[in-house]
């Protein structure tokens, strides 16, 4: 079983293939992903949203802030941009356990 840093790592891997799918295999079957506009619960729900998002990031550079590991939580805070949209600032937080992330925080500044 992965740990929580193999987790993220497989995470953000799996952001850059842009397939929903992929991301979507990281999570556990009753996660939860809270955004400032909405609460996902579940698989289904959170594969919708990365259905609309995941078009967005087609060449997106990711730079890391910062990022820590602490047990099963995984603090992440990046900024980035393509052609399509700019990302002035983003924190995103996981708890992982098993080898899944079972919850997910996500805020950000996005242009």
């Amino acid at each position: 079983m992965k740990n929580p840093q193999e987790v993220f790592d497989s995470h953000m891997k799996a952001v850059e293939t842009l397939n929903p799918l992929t991301v979507l295999d990281d999570y556990s079957d009753d996660a939860v992903f809270i955004t400032p506009d909405h609460t996902y619960k579940g698989r289904e729900e959170i594969l919708s949203f990365y259905k609309n998002l995941l078009p967005n990031f087609d060449g997106f550079e990711f730079k890391t802030i910062k990022q820590e590991t602490h047990n099963d939580l995984v603090f992440f805070v990046w900024h980035g941009q393509n052609k399509l949209i700019n990302v002035e600032f983003a924190t995103d937080t996981y708890i992982i356990k098993n080898g899944k992330i079972t919850q997910h925080t996500f805020a950000g500044i996005i242009n």
